[in-house]
């Protein structure tokens, strides 16, 4: 392989991906802001519609899961296209769907594209770039990447008012085409291919555990009695317990269950993952709120994120400069302060609260998550060698897709339980939130204490 180096050439391939992520991550949350409208149009319910969203990230991360054979396996051109074709064919088919099976079809297809376009952009800066410029360009491809579920319900709310929701698919279908052209001038192959031999049992076993546990969470909108959810708990526990016994055992290329034996890099992904779960939970709880409890336009609901996101988006290349000069402390403490404190708003004022309010809030909150994530996985990228960098990479980008998907499904869940009380339907989707933003301000307080472990036992080995 050619020595880590800076070109433009490699540059643009970096943008190149993180483009056709971001289209594919846009259309994440950009239907979250039609849910009033795929409701009254498919007659289904907010427990239902919402799969729009929580099957697409399930999607991206069952798939996420082989990005490191996968990585191995093709080389970066091959994977590019082949996420540009899913998306495209599945943008179409949701375009023309006339029933809402068709049109989470056609998610499911589109999904395909951001489950390989996500990890590929991320280890092309691992591969590509010298490790004192991995801050920045991280940095720079969450520019892109995490303004997208941000921005998601701006442009949702913006094209359903104004066309229509079915146009939301054809714009990107036509800005994904556009972004796959560049991408066949400047995405190569990096490294040489290899052949290992895929763990399908594996595979089968932890893609099964995370679906089986998404499905049961998405049952507490009934309670915590509720046997099924407690079935799919145990489920879930045996099907771990059998994943990790195979991935000791077998010789075939999965993921390397050595990166976490590294315990500040646990630390370091619960974090991370807990700040996905935090944003797109947010994402979706907010365009709703300001909907159906403040009586907004689907307009309004995707607007009132804008301004936090774009401060957010600009400022997301210097936290990765701070994290570059001043370490990771500085940046990842601070960002979880500030999350923290504009969650515990939420849950105070949720009951009642102005829209003007709702972006302000939000603008805290989403400031703080920028300034901690794209940090965070910067810092545990460096507390593995390099012939795990894959496997890290792999196990980050699927938890972020999979603590999205939770996310939703979660504060889906706790909403929907108030909704199904008789009264007021906007009164009970107002208490709802405040209670799903009091278990937010909770998560919150982990993360924090995730942060201070990490530090801890970096000092201890003399990291940083």
């Amino acid at each position: 392989m050619e020595a880590k180096r800076e070109t433009p050439k490699r540059v643009l391939a970096i943008i190149s991906c993180a483009l056709m992520a971001f289209v594919s991550i846009l259309t994440e949350t950009s239907l979250n802001v039609t849910f009033p409208t795929l409701m009254k149009q498919f007659h289904i319910s907010l427990g239902l519609v919402q799969w729009t969203t929580t099957g697409y990230l399930l999607t991206i991360s069952v798939i996420m899961v082989s990005s490191s054979y996968l990585n191995d396996r093709f080389s970066a051109r091959q994977l590019f296209l082949t996420a540009a074709v899913a998306f495209i064919a599945g943008s179409i088919v949701a375009e023309l769907a006339h029933n809402f099976w068709v049109l989470l079809a056609g998610r499911i297809i589109s999904s395909v594209g951001a489950g390989l376009s996500i990890p590929l952009m991320f280890n092309m800066v691992v591969e590509l770039m010298p490790q004192e410029k991995w801050g920045f360009y991280m940095g720079l491809t969450g520019l892109v990447i995490i303004l997208a579920p941000s921005l998601g319900p701006t442009f949702g709310g913006t094209v359903v008012y104004y066309f229509g929701w079915p146009l939301i698919f054809e714009i990107v279908a036509i800005i994904a085409v556009i972004i796959m052209v560049l991408g066949l001038f400047v995405v190569e192959q990096y490294h040489e291919k290899k052949h290992p031999s895929f763990d399908w049992l594996s595979y089968i076993v932890i893609a099964s555990a995370m679906i089986i546990f998404n499905l049961g969470f998405n049952r507490i909108s009934n309670g915590f009695t509720d046997w099924g959810f407690w079935l799919s708990m145990v489920v879930v526990a045996l099907l771990l317990y059998v994943f990790i016994k195979l991935s000791r055992s077998s010789k075939k290329k999965l993921i390397n269950l050595d990166i976490f034996k590294n315990k500040p890099f646990i630390f370091a992904m619960i974090s991370y993952l807990l700040l996905q779960f935090i944003n797109i939970g947010t994402s979706f709880a907010i365009p709703n709120y300001v909907q159906i409890v403040n009586h907004a336009t689907s307009l309004i609901g995707g607007l009132v994120l804008l301004p936090g996101c774009i401060i957010s988006g600009l400022l997301n290349p210097w936290f990765g400069h701070v994290y570059d000069k001043k370490g990771p402390r500085l940046p990842l403490l601070t960002g979880t302060v500030f999350c923290l404190t504009a969650c515990l708003l939420f849950a105070i004022f949720s009951l009642k609260i102005s829209t003007l309010m709702v972006g302000v809030f939000y603008g805290i909150m989403i400031i703080g998550r920028q300034m901690a994530f794209n940090n965070t996985m910067a810092e545990a990228s460096k507390l593995q060698p390099e012939e795990l960098h894959t496997d890290a990479t792999a196990v980050f980008q699927t938890g972020q897709q999979y603590a999205g998907s939770m996310g939703t499904t979660v504060m889906a869940a706790i909403i929907s339980s108030w909704q199904k009380r008789p009264g007021n339907y906007g009164a009970l989707t107002a208490q709802g939130s405040q209670e799903a933003f009091l278990f937010l301000t909770f998560v919150s307080v982990i993360i924090l204490l995730s942060y201070l472990n990490l530090f801890r036992l970096e000092k201890k080995m003399n990291i940083n």
